[in-house]
């Protein structure tokens, strides 16, 4: 009986490992925002979190997401907005969210101290309601409430207090 469950259980690991592992090869997740650069109606690019890339992808020009109540068209999203998009193996979205509470903030360096300089600034911004700093890829991705505080007044705030952005 028992070498029975034991072929059971390997066999369902296996089926379950073999699953996973398709679905891995179909689509790969990419969380970033929305970058700066066009590349007309049928590409978008994403500045990738936890690397210091940006990466075009390829839309269906007809693929729309709600974006302050309404239909958006994936090329009309404004830069630095919050998404997680899943790819197809030829770098196509197939799935996309947004989160208009977020963005990642690139910056071109990170010296000694900048950490600690930019955490007491995000703690002091109304608004800013959590961020996690990116050290390596020289990011921070913040949640802020866009009623108390606009991306552009985030971002002029940060440069302000002295750092380059990307």
């Amino acid at each position: 009986m028992n070498k029975i469950l034991n072929v059971i259980k390997a066999t369902v690991l296996i089926f379950g490992v073999s699953i996973a592992n398709i679905y891995a090869q179909e689509t790969e997740k990419i969380i970033g925002t929305v970058g700066g650069e066009k590349l007309g109606d049928d590409g978008i690019v994403i500045c990738v979190l936890g690397t210091q890339a940006c990466m075009p992808v390829q839309i269906d020009k007809n693929m729309t997401v709600k974006y302050n109540g309404e239909e958006t068209k994936l090329t009309d999203l404004p830069f630095a907005l919050y998404i997680e998009a899943e790819l197809n193996d030829n770098n196509k979205i197939t799935t996309i969210k947004i989160d208009e509470r977020k963005t990642v903030i690139c910056f071109v360096e990170h010296k000694e101290g900048d950490n600690v300089k930019l955490t007491t600034l995000l703690n002091g911004i109304k608004g800013v309601e959590d961020f996690k700093l990116y050290r390596k890829s020289n990011q921070v991705l913040i949640e802020y409430n866009p009623k108390q505080i606009a991306y552009s007044e985030l971002e002029a705030k940060v440069k302000n207090a002295g750092f380059i952005l990307e």
